[in-house]
């Protein structure tokens, strides 16, 4: 049965995940550890951070270090779950608002010499947060 719901998802969220596949392959190398927890796959690195379906991209914050399921990890989480939600719409929907503030902050930032304090204030990034923290309770526990 979870066979059949994990193949069902991956067709639901297949735009996503065949990009997940694509940067997968091109950040392989840059990889520091896997795991694999609920039907997807976390990809600890140290250069990207970004959610496509079943292939969660997170890069550590030294604040994080000694958690067991980083913030930043939990955020990327909410993100996937935007991906169940909105299916194939997903890119549109929440990818390209969330580059579009990817994009404002590193122009922000080249301007103004300081971080963007409002990046997680907007959609879709806010959303993300409180879904990541709301359903990463009940995932099937691992240390990552």
């Amino acid at each position: 049965m979870k066979i059949l719901f994990y193949s069902i998802r991956f067709i639901w969220e297949l735009p996503q995940n065949l990009l997940g596949m694509i940067v997968f392959i091109l950040q392989r190398k840059k990889i520091i550890s896997i795991k694999r927890i609920a039907g997807r796959f976390y990809f600890k690195n140290k250069y990207i951070g970004i959610s496509l379906g079943s292939f969660i991209f997170w890069m550590p914050l030294l604040s994080d270090n000694n958690f067991n399921f980083p913030t930043v990890m939990k955020h990327e989480f909410g993100h996937s779950v935007q991906s169940v939600y909105f299916g194939p719409l997903y890119l549109i929907l929440v990818g390209i608002p969330s580059i579009s503030r990817v994009i404002y902050s590193k122009i922000f930032f080249s301007f103004k010499k300081r971080h963007w304090q409002n990046y997680y204030n907007g959609y879709p990034e806010k959303w993300a947060d409180t879904l990541g923290e709301k359903h990463y309770k009940k995932l099937p526990y691992q240390k990552v």
